[in-house]
């Protein structure tokens, strides 16, 4: 009955008492000649045990009931010298089983049933959470250019995107728009359900709305797995875009002073076509990839519990106040008294 008493066990397969397993059991049944009667013992972990108690502990058993109980545990042989298999508690115990529940119960004891000694039992209302996503961000990628393409440029809408480094997506392409917007979509999701509480404490959920909370992140989720299958090839064509309209942005620069690099390589003037290749062959070696740029799209929802010793401190609940103005709790958890309980076999002797 997950009471850990070992010896009483213990007593009955010394005294050559028929003991036998049957897990997940936790009715009890006594029967004395044709008297029976059907009892469950109390959880004495978390309930007292009053001697002062008036009532009624158990139902007497009707004669019937006693000989079907009796028969599914205890089956009469058919014929002399045949064991038959009962219907409950088909398994003897084991002096291997022994073994193992004596070892199980020595490496980890139960607490004694001792209701001055409670265990402090608190439920929070809230939990820290981290909404993480990641590969959307593609307007915000550059490249590192050349230093002997980084010339005077022919348009301002080339120059605009062009400093130190290029912008490999410009703001407007359609890809970033749809990124940016799933990008928006995030933002909104954990501004209107989370609250952070500064100082790296991190941010938190009310769990009354955490599962309202987690399927608004699957629907996104589920967005950003369609917008990932479509998006490499769409990438791949404005990065080629881009690429191209650096080319030409570079191109009269290239005409009026050739680098080095390239002048060492041809006899004589570079014609525009071979300006033009060799600028589209620089550009190539740095541009990355479509696949390598995106990397793995995804939206993770990252979840830990908060410790009693937080919940606890002071100075976390007023910040938790502040940050739910309108809930109607002085402090952001319940907290209760009781006491845990073990697991053990069920068994039946006669």
């Amino acid at each position: 009955m997950g009471y850990g008493d070992f010896d009483a066990v213990s007593l009955l397969v010394e005294g050559d008492v028929d003991v036998r397993v049957e897990p997940g059991l936790r009715t009890c049944v006594l029967v004395c000649d044709e008297f029976g009667y059907a009892f469950f013992t109390p959880p004495m972990l978390v309930e007292t045990q009053d001697d002062q108690h008036v009532g009624p502990n158990a139902l007497n058993m009707h004669p019937a009931q006693v000989l079907a109980v009796l028969g599914a545990m205890f089956p009469t042989p058919p014929e002399p010298g045949q064991a038959p298999s009962p219907q409950i508690g088909k398994d003897e115990l084991s002096s291997a089983q022994m073994q193992q529940v004596k070892q199980s119960l020595d490496a980890n004891p139960p607490q004694k049933f001792d209701l001055a000694r409670k265990v402090n039992v608190f439920n929070s209302f809230i939990e820290f959470v981290e909404l993480r996503l990641t590969g959307l961000h593609i307007a915000r990628h550059t490249v590192q250019l050349p230093r002997d393409l980084v010339l005077a440029l022919r348009d301002d809408a080339t120059a605009k995107r062009l400093l130190t480094t290029f912008k490999l997506v410009s703001d407007d392409s359609k890809v970033a728009k749809e990124a940016a917007e799933i990008d928006q979509r995030v933002r909104a999701l954990r501004e209107r359900y989370t609250r952070s509480l500064g100082d790296g404490l991190g941010s938190v959920v009310l769990r009354s709305k955490r599962q309202e909370f987690t399927s608004e992140v699957q629907v996104i989720g589920d967005s950003i797995e369609k917008f990932q299958a479509k998006v490499v090839e769409r990438l791949e064509k404005e990065l080629t875009d881009s690429r191209k309209k650096l080319v030409e942005g570079l191109l009269p620069a290239l005409k009026k002073s050739t680098p080095p690099a390239l002048q060492a390589q041809v006899s004589g003037k570079p014609t525009v076509e071979v300006l033009r290749r060799y600028l589209d062959d620089q550009l190539t070696r740095v541009f990355p990839s479509a696949q390598s740029l995106i990397g793995e799209m995804k939206l993770e929802l990252v979840s830990k519990g908060v410790t009693y010793e937080t919940l606890s401190n002071q100075e976390f609940q007023e910040r938790v106040r502040a940050a739910f103005p309108y809930e109607n709790w002085d402090k952001p958890f319940r907290e209760f008294e009781a006491a845990p309980t073990t697991e053990a076999t069920g068994l039946l002797f006669d």
